[in-house]
């Protein structure tokens, strides 16, 4: 796992070997580094023999910010005020109030200011007002100026807010020409990669972010978050385990182990990692259903359906926990709260064969002469439900959104008996693009054993050999099979080209 935290009490006693003026040096180091937690211990060391330090208390002040403290940055600007301040003291000061969610705090700093940062600080302050009509506005005239990349970085998270991914898109690299390997700009970049579903790319950016800024809690989240939706649970837990070092506590990172948790089914982690929390989560919280679940599997059913029954009475329309919660009363000897819990599912034309087994045998345990309609019904879905799982892969294949056509392909070939070859070909090309090389060749070659002389399946199966560097010979010979079958498909055209060009 990757340590990225010096526990305090060590960097300390190093500290004591060394003079004021190594700590300063060794502060401004640590800074340069982006290791903001090591710049902050050595600068309050420092501070101890120069209490009045203009530099270290800026350096402090800064550290504790990148930190997200904003009391702590407060505490320590509050000092620098005192020994006649800095250029930026207003925006400093603005941002710390940020962080302590105090807006009306920061405006009152800013009511002198007049440059970009201060406008982006005042477009902050709007988004925690709720008002994104302001925030627009400000974060419009701080990018006029053109000399802001967080300015950028912020007015794009804004349009993906809403859903404005093209120009969210544009102006990500608007602030890359300005800062390219700024966090705020990686971190934009990552969401963005993720809103398209494009998960080798934003995982790539968020592993860089954590690189270069090894306590950012929302590069490790997010870093953490990539791994999981391309079902590397065991390095998401490493990277999640790194985040708890930096926010024990955190609900966010809670939940991204509690994910991996139940991935890997250690339910025992899942519920060593929620239950000290549990006091402080809210009543609907997504952790809940992953704390139940854990709780289920332990033999702790009526605990699982306690966490379950406020979420699926909040949210009907909550499929997984609604079966999570069937399952639960089920095993809980209540067939009848089970059947209640899924009776709305079940009854719909777009039931899952999980759902409709799962009702069949709540209604064979509480005697409901339906059961054997439910069971039928599981056994041979419907149309509707194939042709909504279609639906929903055809329409996130468009948006590039990779992960969810994915799942979608996943549950039609359940449903199936993966033997449909289009399905096949398009569930391997969707791992391609998720960067699963392994499972990709697998659906490929699936997809090729039943339409050996289709081109789109030819074309798939040579151009997934030749992105995993693998038999790039016989990459080459099914991507000229596949241009010979279809001449006029530039697609298969661009694919042999570049195959012949990259392998020889």
């Amino acid at each position: 796992m990757r340590k990225i935290i010096i526990l305090p009490a060590l960097l300390a006693l190093a500290a004591c070997s060394a003079s004021p003026e190594e700590q300063a040096a060794d502060a401004r180091a640590a800074f340069a580094a982006n290791d903001y937690a090591k710049a902050r211990i050595l600068a309050a060391s420092a501070l101890e023999a120069m209490p009045g330090n203009k530099e270290l208390l800026l350096l402090q002040a800064r550290s504790l910010l990148a930190l997200g403290d904003g009391a702590g940055a407060g505490a320590t600007l509050q000092k620098l005020a005192t020994s006649g301040g800095v250029p930026d003291q207003a925006e400093l000061t603005a941002e710390a109030a940020l962080l302590r969610n105090a807006p009306q705090v920061a405006r009152d700093a800013l009511a002198a200011s007049t440059s970009s940062e201060a406008d982006r600080l005042r477009g902050l302050a709007a988004i925690q007002d709720g008002d994104t009509a302001a925030a627009a506005g400000f974060f419009a005239k701080a990018v006029a100026v053109g000399d802001n990349a967080r300015a950028f970085a912020d007015l794009a998270r804004l349009r993906l807010m809403e859903r404005d991914v093209a120009t969210a898109s544009q102006l990500a690299d608007q602030a890359a020409a300005l800062a390219p390997q700024g966090i705020d700009t990686l971190l934009i970049k990552g969401q963005i990669a993720l809103t398209k579903g494009d998960l080798k790319v934003a995982l790539d950016t968020y592993s860089n972010a954590a690189k270069r800024y090894p306590t950012s809690l929302a590069a490790l989240t997010g870093e953490a978050a990539a791994l999981g939706d391309l079902g590397r649970y065991k390095e998401m837990m490493a990277v999640a385990d790194t985040a708890a070092e930096v926010a024990p506590r955190n609900l966010q990172v809670a939940y991204l182990r509690a994910r991996a948790g139940v991935a890997m089914k250690n339910w025992d982690l899942v519920r060593a990692t929620v239950q000290p929390l549990e006091a402080e989560l809210p009543a609907i919280h997504p952790l809940r259903a992953l704390y139940a679940e854990a709780l289920l599997r332990l033999d702790r059913s009526e605990l699982a359906a306690a966490q379950l029954t406020p979420i699926v009475r909040a949210q009907p329309g909550n499929r997984q926990v609604a079966l999570l919660l069937a399952e639960a009363r089920l095993t809980g000897k209540d067939a009848k709260g089970a059947m209640a819990a899924l009776q709305a599912i079940a009854d719909s034309p777009q039931a899952r064969p999980e759902e409709l087994a799962m009702m069949a045998r709540a209604a064979k345990a509480a005697g409901d002469s339906r059961a054997d309609g439910y069971d039928r019904r599981a056994k041979s879905p419907s149309p509707q439900v194939v042709g909504g799982d279609l639906a929903e892969a055809d329409a996130a294949i468009k948006r590039g959104d990779w992960a969810k056509a994915a799942l979608a392909y996943e549950r039609i070939l359940a449903v199936t008996k993966g033997g449909n070859p289009l399905v096949l070909n398009n569930m391997a090309y969707a791992q391609l693009m998720l960067g699963n090389h392994a499972a990709a060749l697998r659906y490929a070659d699936q997809a090729l054993k039943r339409m050996p002389d289709n081109a789109s399946v030819l074309d798939t199966a040579g151009w997934v050999r030749f992105r995993a560097g693998q038999d790039l010979e016989n990459a080459k010979r099914l991507l000229r099979r596949a241009a010979e079958q279809a001449p006029q498909n530039k697609t298969i055209q661009m694919h042999l080209a570049e195959a012949t060009r990259t392998g020889g």
